[in-house]
């Protein structure tokens, strides 16, 4: 059989996965059991954590000897994501993204200004019953605004899968994690990295195990059916 009509059957069957459930399902195959969780790795070599306390948000990463990483995210005292994550799929770039609202920013030093020379004026003229309510309230506008820069503000740092390009990891930074979430950053890239030194040499078998790992991604909700088609889509892409 010619390496051509070989590569044509290959993406056959690929495709056949990706759109008939009932191959989807079982395609999971050997190694499921163990990513699904039913067999957790043991040996934790290295356990993050970090807050955004005004949006009572948590988060806690542990990264595994076996090639694993835990993520576990809260909102108030309520668990929203739990789910292992194998290191073997993931690709050590990232994408970075940021949000600063720097005009609330200048409104708090707007309020900031006022609230200064109201209180000057009001120590130098005899207006004060005027000018120290003003400059109170120019404060108060100051450290609400500053408030709101604080909760507003936010540093994403995407890790996607190797070959199909889906989101699986996002750091969320903020004003009170972002450096605990940027010293995360070179060690998960090292954990990728020594996981992906372990990878088997076959790149059709290295490809159909990434994208039983899209479909358990889908499965808990890491990422969902379309970005899942797509990864599943690059991946195929691959075969010609």
């Amino acid at each position: 059989m010619s390496l051509d009509n070989t590569a044509t059957m290959s993406a056959e069957y690929f495709h056949k996965i990706a759109t008939d459930e009932t191959t989807e399902h079982i395609s999971l195959g050997e190694d499921f059991a163990v990513l699904a969780g039913a067999e957790e790795p043991e040996k934790i070599t290295e356990r993050f954590e970090y807050r955004n306390r005004l949006r009572g948000r948590r988060a806690e990463l542990i990264l595994y000897e076996e090639g694993y990483m835990r993520v576990r995210e809260w909102q108030g005292k309520k668990r929203v994501r739990d789910y292992l994550l194998s290191l073997r799929f993931m690709g050590a770039e990232t994408t970075v993204t940021r949000k600063l609202p720097m005009r609330v920013l200048q409104v708090a030093a707007g309020f900031a200004g006022v609230g200064a020379l109201s209180s000057l004026i009001a120590w130098l003229s005899p207006w004060d019953g005027f000018f120290v309510p003003s400059a109170v309230a120019g404060f108060v506008g100051a450290v609400l605004s500053a408030l709101l820069f604080v909760y507003l503000a936010s540093e994403r740092t995407i890790f996607s899968t190797a070959s199909g390009g889906a989101a699986a990891l996002t750091l969320r930074g903020t004003a009170d994690s972002f450096k605990r979430c940027r010293a995360m950053i070179p060690l998960i890239q090292d954990a990728i990295e020594e996981a992906q030194a372990k990878n088997i040499q076959n790149r059709s078998d290295y490809l159909r195990q990434e994208m039983r790992e899209h479909y358990r991604l889908r499965e808990f909700g890491v990422i969902d059916h379309d970005v899942c088609s797509v990864a599943t889509r690059k991946i195929l892409s691959e075969f010609g």
